[in-house]
């Protein structure tokens, strides 16, 4: 049983949304289904990023149904413009004290009914900790399509590779005194990344029960591109931070996936659990998994942004040191 909080306490969850109509009122009922410890106070901020669909007539007829919903906007397109803007309404609204926590959810996942509650109380119950991210979970398809199949595979060869340490988080819980301050450098284009560099990976967790549910990639270009992203803002972190630390944080280039696939026997059971079709397409994303990689190195190498962000890296552990203004490349 967990102890209440002795006092009251803000949660604040934060969604950058980008053109998410379909997928917001799944993920903010979720939110405020969720089991909270007594004391714990809701507070949902979401951040209408360059949309051109409806989001915003959605997000203000959801704002009619539930209480203490904030929507912002921002016409600068990018998520992490779209987090920063969250984050200046944040310390403008709210003090942030030791016990306050800022979760930020991806508008296109669902959290479970006792995640939010889960990484709280395990943030509360570690002060070592400065943030608890969730485990993201991909649903099988519902349809008899080669296409989703195969996507659904690819996204298992994501969730499977845990010894590559690069797929992305749908929820992290950050202690609301370590959020202070915390502004992300708009050209790196993976937030998570950046924030467990910034706090520092010993004091980042995973939570073993807690999970979210992510939507597979409708389309093939839809997680190839995710992917190449992701990689490339593995390689953009150099720019911030010593490649050392990146390196050994998220070992890029190092790993042979099918090794890191079934690198334990607890990843081959679940894999060898996977219906016969998953397998299959599972084993046939691995060499364009592999492709992509190159791509977004070298697509890193050709198109470098420039430095001279407007943010500064503030609060960084000593480990975690800023990179020389011309590091090696990993």
């Amino acid at each position: 049983m967990k102890p209440n909080a002795s006092s009251q306490n803000d949660v604040i969850v934060l969604l950058p949304a980008h053109n998410r109509a379909e997928t917001l009122p799944s993920a903010l009922d979720a939110v405020y289904d969720s089991d909270l410890e007594k004391g714990n106070n809701l507070h949902v901020m979401v951040c209408a990023n360059a949309c051109t669909d409806n989001t915003l007539e959605v997000l203000e007829s959801l704002k009619q149904k539930h209480k203490n919903l904030d929507i912002v906007t921002e016409w600068v397109p990018g998520k992490t413009r779209a987090i920063n803007t969250l984050m200046d309404k944040v310390e403008r609204d709210h003090s942030l004290g030791a016990n306050d926590v800022v979760l930020f959810l991806d508008a296109d996942a669902e959290v479970q009914k006792e995640t939010i509650s889960d990484l709280t109380y395990m943030l509360n119950s570690n002060k070592k900790l400065k943030a608890v991210s969730a485990n993201t979970l991909a649903l099988p398809p519902m349809t008899n399509s080669l296409l989703d199949h195969l996507l659904f595979g690819m996204s298992e060869l994501s969730l499977s590779s845990i010894g590559t340490q690069d797929y992305p988080t749908a929820l992290m819980a950050i202690r609301g005194k370590d959020a202070k301050g915390m502004r992300i450098p708009e050209e790196i284009i993976n937030h998570d990344l950046w924030m467990e560099m910034y706090l520092g990976m010993d004091n980042v967790e995973t939570h073993p029960h807690a999970f979210t549910i992510v939507q597979t990639p409708k389309s093939f270009m839809g997680w190839a591109e995710r992917r190449v992203q992701r990689m490339m803002g593995l390689y953009q972190l150099e720019q911030h931070f010593h490649p050392k630390d990146v390196k050994e944080a998220y070992p890029i280039g190092t790993h042979k996936h099918v090794h890191a696939m079934a690198r334990d026997k607890e990843l081959r059971s679940q894999f060898r659990q996977l219906p016969g079709t998953y397998q299959a397409a599972t084993l046939m994303a691995l060499p364009l998994h592999a492709a992509l990689k190159a791509v977004a190195w070298i697509g890193f190498h050709l198109m470098t942004p420039s430095p001279g962000n407007q943010f500064k890296v503030v609060g960084v552990s000593p480990s975690v040191q800023k990179a020389p203004s011309s590091p090696a490349r990993a």
